[in-house]
C-alpha cells in the first residue's frame, strides 16, 4: 500500500504539492528523517479516497513531471506502443489496463510487509494484527477501501506485493510511471533469466567453484574448515523452512551431500564426488528432502549453494559500497529530452550508503526496498525501462568479496569469472525460484551491477562461447573484462526478444513459451514455478503451481490459432492497440460474432477459444 510521510508541523499540501526536483542523490538531503513523535503516517486514501481519482491524479502529475514525460516518450519508441496520457488516462487502453492493474496491488491494505514474513494476509483483520495496528491507519478505514469494487479482482498472493513509503506525490508518479513503462521488461527479464537457467556455460562455471571447495577441504596443508551452521537459503529449498537455525549434525550431510550431488551431474567434475555423501544425502527424511532438492535445475542448485557457503567460509565478505549505473549528471538535468540517447555515456558510481532511500527503521522491511525516485541510478535505470525491485543488491557483492578471498587463498577459480557467475546466478535465483515473501530481491538489472565490485584482471573476450547458450553467449559479449557492461548487456537481452508494436506483449508470450521449452529439453525432469499463479499466501516454494510441458504446447497452439486468425480477417491497419494485452485462454468469454471486421481483442478471445477446444 502507498503510504506518505509528513512532520506533523506540515499539511497534506507538503504531499501533494508535486516537487520540482529532477534528480537528488540523498534522499535525506531533500526530506528529512522525521523523528517518532513528529512522525505523520498519510494513506493514499487520505489524499483522495476513490483509488481510481488517486491514479487520475498521479497521472496529472506525471504529465508535468520531465521524468515521467521522459520515460513516457521512452517506452513509445522502444516498444512500439501508445504509452501517452489523455484525460487523465492513458490514451491506449491496453496500457491503461496494466496501470490499473498496478494500482490494485499498490493501494491495496492487503499489500504489507512491514518486517513481517508472513504479512501477506488474505483478509484485513488478519493483516491489521500483523501490521497496520502498530502503524496508527484505523481497521474501519482499511477495511471499507479492502471492500471497493476497485479492488474485487485482486488476488493476494504475496509475491510481489509490498507498502510503499513516499513523501511527495511526484515520487509515487514517478515509480507507477515507471512500473508501467517497464511492463513489457519484466517479461523480456524473465525469458532471459529461463535461458540462463538452462545455461551450460553458467553450469560449468558454477560447478568449477563447488570443485574447488572440495578440494580445498581435502587438502593436506591448512584445508579449509566451513561452518556449516551458517546456511542460510539451503534449508529453505530442502524443506520449506527460510532461515532455519540449525546445529553441525544437522547441516553438514546436506550442505555436503548437495554439493557431491551437484560434481556428480557433470563428467568434468564427477571423480570428485563423494557417493558416500550423496548416499547419506539421499536417506535424509526419508528421501524427502533429496527429492525435493534434485527437482531443482542444476543452475538453481549451484547457486544456493556458492550462496550458502560464503557465509559458512571462516572469513565474511564485505558488502562494500553499492556500484550503481548513472547517466552523467547534465544528460538527467536536460530531461525530458532523450536528444542523441543512444549515445549516453554511463559510468559506475560507487554509493556510500546502501539505501538511498530511508523513510527510517520503524518501517523495517520497507525502509530497505522503497525507491528512491530522485536518485540519479533510479532514474538513469528507469530510462533504460530497466525492471526494478530492491535496488542494488549488498548480498551479490558480499558474496562476489567472499569468494574472491577463497580464490585468493585456495587454488582452482583463478580463470572463474566470479563477479559474472554470482551476479547472474543470484539473478536466476531470485527471478524464478524465491519466494519473495520471504524477503525482497533484486531483479537481473540491479543484480549484475555488483559484478563491478569483482576487482581482479581478467579477460574473457577468448572464451568459448557454446552454441545455442545465448543468454550467456550475450553475458560474455557484455562483460571482456570479468564487469558486466549493464547498459549494454540490458540493451542487448531487449534487443533478442523486443517486437515492437502492437502486438509486442502476444510476441512475448510466444518468446517466453520458446524459453520455457528451452528449459525442459535443457533441464529435463525439473519443475518451474508459477508463483504468479498461487493464489495461497501461505504456499512455499514447493507447493507453487508448476509449469508443464502440456501448458507450453497450449501455449503454442494458441499461437498457431492466433495468427491464423490474424491472416484470415486482417485487422485494418493501425488497428487500435488497446486491445493487444495479454490473453487468458482458460478464463476467455464466448464472443458473439460481430458483422464488422473483428478487434484484436475478438481475436485473442477467439484463439483463446479455439485453444481450449482443441
Amino acid at each position: 500500500m502507498i503510504l506518505f510521510l509528513r512532520s506533523s508541523a506540515e499539511a497534506n499540501s507538503v504531499i501533494t504539492t508535486p516537487a520540482a526536483d529532477i534528480v537528488v542523490r540523498r534522499a535525506t538531503a531533500k526530506y528529512a528523517q522525521l523523528a517518532r513523535e513528529v512522525r505523520v503516517i498519510v494513506p493514499w486514501y487520505d489524499i483522495q479516497p476513490d483509488p481510481e481519482k488517486f491514479g487520475q491524479l498521479l497521472l496529472q502529475v506525471a504529465e508535468r513531471d520531465p521524468v515521467c514525460c521522459a520515460l513516457l516518450d521512452r517506452a513509445g519508441q522502444v516498444w512500439g506502443m501508445d504509452f501517452s496520457i489523455d484525460a487523465k488516462a492513458f490514451r491506449a487502453a491496453n496500457v491503461q489496463k496494466h496501470y490499473l492493474k498496478q494500482l490494485q496491488i499498490w493501494l491495496s491494505p492487503l499489500s504489507g510487509n512491514l518486517g513481517h514474513r508472513d504479512a501477506h494476509r488474505p483478509t484485513v483483520d488478519e493483516q491489521f494484527d500483523r501490521m497496520w495496528g502498530a502503524y496508527g491507519l484505523k481497521k474501519k478505514d482499511l477495511e471499507a477501501v479492502a471492500a471497493l469494487p476497485f479492488f474485487k479482482t485482486l488476488k493476494v498472493g504475496g509475491r510481489r506485493d509490498r507498502i510503499q513509503f513516499y513523501r511527495n506525490v511526484t515520487e509515487a508518479a514517478r515509480a507507477l510511471i515507471g512500473e508501467v513503462t517497464s511492463w513489457p521488461s519484466r517479461t523480456i527479464e524473465k525469458i532471459s533469466m529461463l535461458y540462463l537457467l538452462g545455461s551450460p556455460g553458467l553450469a560449468t562455471y558454477q560447478r568449477t567453484m563447488l570443485a574447488a571447495v572440495v578440494r580445498a577441504m581435502a587438502q593436506g596443508q591448512a584445508p579449509l574448515q566451513l561452518n556449516y551452521t551458517m546456511w542460510e537459503y539451503l534449508p529453505y529449498y530442502l524443506r520449506g523452512t527460510p532461515g532455519e537455525d540449525t546445529d553441525v549434525a544437522t547441516a553438514q550431510p546436506r550442505v555436503l551431500g548437495a554439493i557431491h550431488h551437484c560434481l556428480s551431474e557433470s563428467p568434468a567434475t564427477q571423480a570428485l564426488a563423494s557417493a558416500e555423501a550423496i548416499e547419506d544425502f539421499r536417506t535424509l527424511d526419508g528421501g524427502k528432502e533429496f527429492n525435493r532438492w534434485r527437482l531443482l535445475p542444476p543452475v538453481v542448485r549451484c547457486q544456493v549453494l556458492l550462496s550458502d557457503l560464503s557465509r559458512m567460509f571462516p572469513w565474511r565478505g564485505n558488502n562494500g559500497r553499492h556500484q550503481r549505473l548513472e547517466f552523467a549528471q547534465a544528460r538527467l538535468d536536460g530531461l525530458p529530452s532523450l536528444a542523441g540517447f543512444a549515445a549516453w555515456g554511463s559510468t559506475m558510481e560507487a554509493h556510500a550508503q546502501p539505501t538511498p532511500h530511508d523513510p527510517g527503521h520503524d518501517f523495517p522491511h520497507a525502509a530497505g526496498w522503497t525507491r528512491h525516485e530522485f536518485c540519479p541510478n533510479v532514474v538513469s535505470s528507469r530510462l533504460l525501462l530497466a525492471p526494478l525491485y530492491a535496488g542494488t543488491s549488498g548480498h551479490t557483492q558480499g558474496r562476489i568479496s567472499a569468494w574472491t578471498m577463497f580464490a585468493q587463498r585456495f587454488q582452482g577459480i583463478a580463470a572463474v569469472p566470479i563477479g559474472v557467475v554470482i551476479s547472474v546466478g543470484y539473478s536466476v535465483l531470485w527471478r524464478l525460484y524465491y519466494d519473495k515473501r520471504t524477503t525482497s530481491f533484486h531483479t537481473l538489472f540491479e543484480a549484475i551491477q555488483g559484478s563491478h565490485v569483482d576487482a581482479a584482471a581478467r579477460d574473457l573476450r577468448n572464451v568459448a562461447r557454446i552454441d545455442g547458450d545465448v543468454l550467456w553467449n550475450t553475458v560474455l559479449d557484455s562483460a571482456p573484462t570479468g564487469k558486466i557492461d549493464v547498459k549494454g548487456f540490458w540493451n542487448a537481452c531487449v534487443a533478442h526478444f523486443n517486437k515492437p508494436g502492437p502486438f509486442l506483449p502476444r510476441q512475448l508470450k510466444l518468446e517466453i513459451s520458446k524459453a520455457r521449452t528451452f528449459v525442459t529439453k535443457a533441464c529435463p525432469g525439473s519443475v518451474i514455478p508459477r508463483w504468479s499463479a498461487t493464489e495461497d499466501a501461505d504456499a512455499t516454494g514447493s507447493a507453487v503451481a508448476v509449469w508443464d510441458d502440456n501448458q507450453n504446447l497450449d501455449a503454442f497452439r494458441e499461437e498457431e490459432v492466433w495468427q491464423f486468425l490474424v491472416e484470415t480477417f486482417m485487422p485494418p491497419p493501425g488497428a487500435s492497440s488497446s486491445s493487444t494485452g495479454l490473453p487468458a485462454a482458460s478464463s476467455a468469454a464466448v464472443v458473439a460474432p460481430s458483422p464488422a471486421k473483428p478487434t484484436m481483442s475478438d481475436l485473442d478471445k477467439l484463439a483463446g477459444l479455439i485453444g481450449d477446444y482443441l
